[in-house]
């Protein structure tokens, strides 16, 4: 078995993948799929007539270079993000921070830590 995606349900697809666009640098796919990472893909969809719960239950992690020159980079957007946390080691072995897409979903930037 292996995980092919990721799929954010919202009624605001122009402005998520706005945002996913500036905060991932990548451009869509599709017309709603916004990306593909190696073999799996993330969506943003418009599921119509379908309440869209108010509770979340997902995060969504990413693995990148540097977690503190992409928290530099993201606060310079100037795009309002809202951050939970600035860049803080882990005791997992990772440098990471939290912050919210515009429908208060969960994102967290990880860089592993260097070992001495």
């Amino acid at each position: 078995m292996k995980l092919c995606g990721v799929c954010i349900m919202t009624h605001n697809v122009p402005i998520l993948v706005e945002f996913y666009e500036k905060v991932l640098q990548c451009k869509p796919a599709g017309n709603d799929v916004h990306t593909s990472f190696d073999d799996a893909q993330l969506a943003i969809w418009n599921p119509g007539g379908v309440k869209i719960s108010e509770y979340k239950n997902m995060s969504l992690m990413y693995f990148v270079d540097d977690a503190d020159k992409e928290y530099e980079r993201l606060i310079n957007l100037n795009i309002g993000i809202e951050f939970q946390s600035k860049p803080e080691d882990q005791p997992w072995g990772v440098r990471a921070f939290v912050f919210y897409d515009p429908d208060k979903n969960e994102i967290s930037f990880l860089s592993q830590l260097k070992k001495h």
